[in-house]
């Protein structure tokens, strides 16, 4: 099988090489994968963010759909035939997060997606919808389970709620999709006029151009009457915090989901504000969000696809900051 690899710090050390496929073991699926998607992650492991691992060669690339085409002993949960992706923190089935549970994840530590067949524990994979394809299913592991659990484990968005999404990358179009299911109305941010219209026809009620508007913050607590929004998910780290602060409702809640902005959240100015730190989600969160987007009839959004000789051009489109909504690798 082919297999992509990486044992250095740019995106010039990813190389196409061949492994056997893998044999399951007892309690393990195998699995041909068909699709795998890109995240911000992604690019900070190949550069040299996840150091833990800068002495190991390793796959990268943690979010994937595929078809399992053999089961090892004691496999019940699973047949040959059967459409799944395997979730990011393969140890993390259930109930609220806890360090073990979250030790290990795909795409570093241990070896990720950019493969066309691989191994997981039955209890490691989710069964995907059956209406979208697979690379629209391989958007959901992490990108839309982390908008997932922002909505609707961290912070309970209900009809009416007022959401603030930052940008158009991967989580937050997957969060406008998910909070305009719920009934929640959305402001979305980016520098991008095409953008923002591209959101709207997603069914944004509100769109900001932060270049436009610096004070994007305080625009959008005006849309809300000066109520403030229920909920934001904050991608930008301690750069965007202050206008998060600003668009904020007391009593209102931060997802604090990515660091693209760099440097960490340690805590929000108003003491009646919640802030959540939002580490994607468990297995069974997983099969939640999947029966909300078959509900609701969801198809995520993949904006550029390449063959899996070209991760290094996807990661390249990615960083690009040019994306809208997902970047994906056809298997």
């Amino acid at each position: 099988m082919r297999v992509m690899e990486v044992s250095g710090t740019d995106f010039n050390s990813l190389r196409l090489v061949e492994r056997p496929v893998p044999e399951p073991k007892r309690g393990e699926v195998l699995v041909r994968i068909m699709a795998a998607t890109l995240n911000y992650r992604d690019l900070l492991m190949v550069r040299g963010g996840g150091t833990s691992i800068r002495s190991q060669t390793y796959v990268p690339l943690s979010c994937s759909c595929g078809v399992i085409t053999a089961v090892g002993p004691g496999v019940t949960r699973f047949k040959a035939g059967d459409r799944v992706a395997p979730t990011f923190f393969p140890d993390w089935v259930s109930g609220p997060r806890t360090d073990p549970d979250v030790a290990r994840s795909l795409g570093g530590p241990i070896d990720g997606v950019a493969r066309e067949y691989a191994c997981f524990p039955q209890e490691a994979v989710v069964p995907v919808p059956d209406a979208i394809g697979d690379l629209e299913a391989a958007t959901l592991p992490c990108a839309a389970l982390t908008a997932w659990s922002a909505l609707f484990v961290a912070c309970a968005t209900k009809p009416g709620d007022f959401v603030l999404l930052q940008g158009t990358g991967g989580v937050s179009i997957a969060g406008l999709q998910l909070a305009k299911a719920a009934g929640a109305t959305v402001i979305i941010t980016s520098s991008s006029n095409a953008k923002l219209e591209r959101a709207r026809a997603l069914g944004a009620d509100y769109a900001i151009n932060y270049r436009d508007t610096p004070e994007w913050g305080v625009r959008a607590k005006a849309i809300t009457g000066n109520r403030g929004v229920d909920v934001v998910l904050e991608v930008g780290g301690e750069q965007t915090l202050a206008q998060s602060e600003a668009a904020l409702m007391p009593g209102g809640a931060i997802a604090a989901i990515g660091l693209l902005g760099g440097g960490r959240i340690t805590s929000v100015k108003d003491h009646l504000s919640k802030l959540h730190y939002i580490r994607v989600g468990s297995r069974d969160q997983f099969i939640d969000m999947n029966r909300a987007i078959s509900a609701n009839g969801i198809r995520p959004v993949v904006d550029k696809v390449f063959p899996l000789d070209q991760l290094a051009a996807a990661m390249r489109a990615l960083q690009s900051g040019l994306v809208f909504g997902k970047v994906a690798i056809q298997l």
